[in-house]
């Protein structure tokens, strides 16, 4: 593994510089078999919903690695992939046209694997890979002059941010992956907005604050909306991606304590932004708190991105993110109360048949003004002891792992 720039490769077109949005819409048949690995963190999630939505569910495989998990999606078929087992590999790319790889964060050994993944994608005949890496993967100009990888206008020097294992584990997988010859679109997000929901539920839920080490700089932050609509675009228009980098930024930088602020209109509760010392953080995460608190982010030279280039519109605000809570995972909607409506219409329906005969039978006495909801009362109860009729707000706010906030 070695990181190299794009433009190393003659066969690779550079960064951003081809790829472009387009209004027809191939058919499934053109499309092929498409794996998502996986379809359970915030952009695998999305890019299912947007193939579903696209009428490709059908074409669709999704890689889970607890494939008993009852997925959400008719006409999707899923299979197990778990990136420490290499020989769940084969199985799951079989029949493969297209692979969109995202990493989970929790592995921290799958850069390990990449390599293996590679080959078995290559004895697979898979004709393409997306995958999701992370901008600060990508090595500058002022690193590296003569192999630079990445974004022509990120001419800044941070050596440091290599040091972040997240960071060259992409980075070196990024290499890997152009190196290994095969068509492929990579996209470098910058943080995702979601980060603070699906990684830090549980103090947002039990202590209302969220963590970080920020220091009051602006952070650029990318709507998982967004990420997802350039990825669709990526498998479906193959030609006009191929072999791309895309840079996917922001509208503009925010700093944490006005996400908290953003945060506290959504929820309906007081959210505190509380600043941490690097050590409270795992490695990863604190080398992404580090990057933040450079201050990069909010230099008015810091890229802009390829996303208005290719959608035609302003990447998506941190607060129109927050409130499109339907295109949102399962992972970041535990931080909001679900209304759990049991099946009372169908039960009230039922025992109102059932009083009806009965009361023409004679075998039922009036009882009226003892009804709970339209339910008689000995029938409430006995519903109530089974846990079939009240309809409640349910906090579904799962406690979470230590404080983890990686981008990927």
């Amino acid at each position: 593994m070695k990181i190299i720039n794009f433009d190393d490769l003659k066969r690779f077109t550079g960064l951003g510089s081809g790829s472009k949005s387009t209004d027809k819409q191939p058919a499934p048949s053109k499309v092929g078999k498409v794996l998502v690995l996986d379809g359970t963190n915030v952009v695998g999630h999305r890019v299912v919903n947007r193939l579903v939505k696209g009428g490709y569910a059908s074409n669709l495989r999704v890689g889970m690695r607890d494939a008993t998990e009852k997925m959400q999606w008719e006409g999707v078929e899923e299979t197990k992939f778990v990136w420490e087992n290499e020989d769940s590999y084969a199985e799951a790319l079989k029949g493969m046209k297209t692979v969109f790889v995202t990493i989970p964060s929790a592995n921290k050994n799958w850069d390990k694997h990449f390599p293996a993944f590679l080959t078995a994608c290559h004895d697979a005949k898979i004709k393409r890979i997306v995958k999701l890496s992370f901008f600060h993967a990508m090595q500058s100009r002022a690193e590296n002059p003569k192999h630079y990888f990445g974004d022509p206008e990120y001419k800044y020097s941070h050596d440091d941010f290599h040091k972040v294992p997240l960071v060259h584990r992409h980075a070196l997988c990024d290499g890997d992956l152009i190196l290994k010859g095969l068509d492929c679109t990579i996209l470098f997000p910058s943080h995702l907005m979601s980060n603070v929901l699906a990684y830090q539920g549980k103090t947002l839920d039990q202590e209302n604050k969220f963590y970080g080490a920020s220091k009051g700089k602006g952070v650029n932050y990318v709507s998982p909306n967004d990420v997802a609509e350039i990825t669709y675009l990526a498998i479906l228009h193959p030609k006009a991606y191929r072999r791309e980098g895309v840079s996917l930024l922001g509208p503009s930088p925010i700093n944490d304590s006005d996400v908290a602020k953003l945060l506290t209109s959504c929820l309906g509760t007081k959210i505190t932004y509380e600043e941490k010392p690097l050590d409270f953080f795992d490695e990863d995460s604190a080398g992404l708190e580090s990057i933040k608190a450079s201050g990069l982010e909010e230099d008015e030279k810091f890229p802009k991105g390829d996303f208005k280039r290719i959608v035609g519109r302003e990447p998506e605000s941190f607060e129109a993110y927050l409130a499109a809570r339907d295109c949102m995972s399962p992972l970041e909607l535990k931080i909001f109360p679900q209304e759990v409506t049991s099946p009372v219409e169908e039960n009230e329906e039922n025992l109102q048949e059932l009083t009806t005969e009965k009361q023409v039978e004679g075998n039922v006495e009036e009882t009226a003004e003892h009804h709970v909801e339209g339910i008689p009362v000995k029938e409430t109860e006995a519903l109530k002891s089974e846990g079939e009729v009240e309809t409640k707000i349910v906090d579904v706010s799962a406690a979470t792992e230590e404080v983890h906030v990686a981008s990927q």
